[in-house]
């Protein structure tokens, strides 16, 4: 006797939490669009399926067959159903003259093929986006909602470490919010922070994610990101709020609404979802206790690295357009100081192009200017490293092994 497929667990509190992640994942998400505008075949669907699957893993089949039937299966156990799915397909299309879809197909195998299964649930493709929908937005905002946020980051992550790509992240928080509530009654609050969403919105990529973390405090994920591009960006955005005047409400009576910023960012900060979340979240923290309306950098100041005295060309730009030659005094893993015939501005942020010896093997990084002294012929620049490639940090950390040990000189 054929041996059936494993049929679903049924365990209520297992299948709501299942469905609730499923629903807010993005497989979810790509299966439903798939499913509007995808393959009509069951020859696309495999291949459809498998692009899926071998980009996201295994667990796309459980989401396929929960969001056409809201039935819960282990991944082994999906992955059997979906083929057996497919193959009754195939045979569906030889014997009707009207080709089937999908959800036909896995009407007829789940009620007729597996009929120890009960109650399947076939839903439509309108309905199933409006439900879609609703699970991963806010609905005061219509930016992402927490949930979503955190399936996001967490996937993002993965990538990002996977394909040794920058990560990074924008905590955004509503200065003041509390008092500005209170003045003005609940109701300007919600319009408030509906206004300030749009201009969050307006002010990133099509590909970031912009998400409502929780009351006054905004998330922006930035894929594929480096620290340096993501504090431009959030100076940006931090601009365009306080130029947006949100609040106001057509008086001069009260002060608009601006945002705190915090950044941080993967590989350099931090090495999980859950560190990038928490060091973005310090960060945005200092910017509230040194003023507000500012925005900063994560950078751990507990943390001390041994300086060694080393001289390195190389070339600095604070603009595109501009290059400028520079020669370091010393150097260690979480800062350059180097000599420089420009004066630079306390805070400023640069591109240094570091000509590692021996062989003059460039690397780059961002900085950030931390200190700047009058020197003979110009100026001692102290500058704290924010952002390195993770092939350019393994070569710097290298280089400095090699310097401490002796086996290059320092000038």
């Amino acid at each position: 006797m054929k041996q059936q497929p494993p049929a679903p667990r049924r365990e209520g509190s297992r299948k709501r939490a299942r469905a609730e992640t499923t629903l807010s994942s993005t497989i979810a998400d790509r299966i439903i669009d798939m499913l509007g505008d995808g393959p009509r075949t069951p020859a696309g669907w495999r291949q459809a399926m498998g692009a899926l699957a071998k980009e996201s893993g295994p667990g796309v089949y459980p989401a396929l067959l929960f969001v056409l039937t809201q039935l819960d299966f282990d991944d082994q156990a999906a992955l059997e159903h979906w083929h057996s799915v497919l193959r009754q397909w195939q045979d569906l299309n030889r014997r009707v003259p009207e080709k089937v879809d999908l959800r036909v197909a896995v009407l007829q195998y789940f009620l007729r093929g597996q009929r120890k299964l009960h109650n399947p649930a076939i839903v439509e493709i309108k309905i199933l986006r409006r439900t879609q929908a609703s699970a991963i937005y806010d609905e005061l905002t219509r930016l992402y909602n927490y949930r979503y946020f955190q399936d996001r980051v967490t996937s993002e992550a993965r990538r990002a470490m996977r394909y040794d790509q920058p990560l990074t992240l924008l905590m955004a928080d509503a200065d003041d919010f509390k008092a500005f509530n209170d003045a003005h009654g609940h109701l300007a609050g919600n319009m408030a922070l509906r206004r300030l969403a749009a201009v969050l919105r307006k002010s990133v990529r099509e590909v970031d994610v912009a998400a409502r973390y929780g009351g006054e405090e905004f998330a922006i994920l930035l894929p594929n990101t480096p620290k340096l591009a993501a504090l431009k960006l959030a100076e940006k955005l931090r601009q365009a709020v306080e130029r947006a005047s949100v609040g106001k409400q057509g008086t001069r009576r009260g002060k608009p609404l601006t945002v705190s910023v915090g950044v941080a960012s993967l590989p350099g900060d931090a090495s999980n979802a859950q560190e990038l979340v928490a060091r973005a979240d310090r960060a945005l923290y200092v910017a509230k206790s040194v003023g507000k309306n500012c925005v900063k950098a994560f950078s751990d100041e507990r943390r001390e690295h041994a300086r060694l005295d080393a001289t390195v060309s190389g070339f600095y730009s604070a603009l595109a357009s501009e290059r400028h030659p520079f020669a370091t005094t010393n150097v260690s893993e979480g800062g350059i100081l180097f000599q420089s015939a420009e004066r630079l501005p306390n805070g400023a942020l640069l591109k240094l192009q570091l000509a590692l010896p021996p062989a003059g093997e460039p690397i780059e990084c961002a900085v950030k200017v931390l200190r700047v002294i009058g020197a003979r012929g110009g100026f001692e620049i102290g500058t704290q490293i924010i952002h390195m490639s993770r092939p350019h940090a393994r070569r710097f950390r290298q280089f400095l092994r090699q310097l401490k040990a002796g086996a290059i000189a320092a000038a």
